[in-house]
């Protein structure tokens, strides 16, 4: 291959080495990075030890469990515009049985640099009322659009279920500029006052264990030697000290929801919420029973199958765009010119 097989070898070799110095490593803190757009890092001094980890008892749960997801994607893409789908919903069970679901109809957005500010203030001021202080990139705005309307369906939820019900969300409860600090100061009480608990459900974490491994595989790997074969939740964050950050309103843990499950999550409960944490996780365990996702909250599952945005999708979307534009009069050299990515004939036999 091109000469670089020694090279390779050697890198590869270099990498297993790393590998293996993280399974190992032993920390002296548990830090939570920072998105890339994020100015704060968070270190949590705790040491990880059989008392760190609490089995998850059995309580079924009664109430109604509203779980809100969406998804959005890129169907066209030039230097100075784009064009873009979403979509947003959420999905409420009680008992076992789907007994509603809401899902927004599908969005198309045209962001352009002559009109990106202006979507974004207006989204952002609908759900906050207030101002942003910056305008993103134009190719980061579709999936604030996205996320925005989410948290819009979050506030709606909040003024129809009642106490003992439960609002689960893809991602975590800490503010940063989605969702914004405002927002979640005001979801968070609100859940508060109407007793309706609001957990967040972490998919990938930007958690890390040490300086070398991510942290929540690590914690499972901890948890076989104090609770072999057990569902367990492992709380990280010291409400205290979270309570005096302004921007962390969840308290944060990593569970593993059912014993014979391979997956742990990150898991954010609000902080306000009174409820003893064996209850919250037992029903998250309750919740987490179906056989095709064991371990993850079927709601949250069943929001996210309903919400993305399928490869078929998006190919008929961009049929039926090509299709209005030569009936418009464009033609198919000027919309190659526009459209066209080098980088698909590069990588053509990757697509096979």
């Amino acid at each position: 291959m091109l000469g670089l097989t020694e090279n390779i070898d050697k890198d590869v070799t270099e990498a297993v080495s790393f590998i293996k110095e993280a399974l190992k490593e032993k920390p002296d803190h548990i830090e939570i990075e920072p998105g890339a757009e994020e100015k704060e890092l968070l270190v949590l001094d705790k040491d990880l030890d059989q008392f760190s980890f609490e089995k998850i008892p059995d309580i079924s749960f009664v109430g109604k469990v509203a779980a809100v997801d969406g998804g959005s994607a890129t169907v066209l893409k030039t230097r100075s515009f784009l064009i873009g789908i979403y979509r947003a919903g959420y999905v409420i069970f009680q008992k076992g049985k789907r007994v509603e679901e809401n899902f927004l109809p599908l969005k198309m957005e045209i962001i352009s640099l002559e009109n990106s500010a202006e979507k974004y203030l207006s989204a952002y001021s609908e759900l906050v009322g207030q101002v942003p202080n910056e305008v993103p990139e134009i190719d980061k705005i579709l999936d604030r659009l996205r996320l925005f309307a989410e948290w819009i369906l979050v506030k709606e939820l909040l003024k129809r279920l009642e106490k003992g019900d439960m609002i689960l969300v893809d991602g975590s409860l800490r503010a940063s500029i989605v969702p914004p600090y405002e927002l979640l100061l005001e979801v968070t009480q609100e859940a508060l006052n109407k007793g309706i608990g609001l957990v967040g459900v972490t998919k990938t974490s930007t958690l890390y264990w040490g300086k070398k491994s991510p942290l929540i595989p690590m914690v499972v790997k901890t948890s076989e030697e104090f609770c072999p074969e057990s569902k367990w939740f492992c709380r990280l964050s010291d409400v205290d000290l979270a309570l005096k950050n302004p921007n962390w309103f969840g308290t944060i843990y990593v569970s593993r929801l059912k014993a014979s499950s391979d997956y742990a999550f990150r898991v954010d409960v609000n902080r306000l919420d009174q409820t003893e944490p064996e209850k919250i996780f037992s029903w998250l365990s309750y919740l987490s029973s179906d056989p095709a996702f064991l371990g993850y909250p079927y709601p949250l599952a069943a929001a996210h199958n309903r919400a993305r945005i399928s490869g078929s999708e998006i190919e008929d979307i961009k049929y039926r765009l090509q299709t209005k534009a030569l009936e418009k009069g464009v033609s198919s050299a000027d919309w190659d010119l526009l459209f066209r990515d080098f980088h698909e004939i590069l990588n053509a036999d990757l697509n096979k």
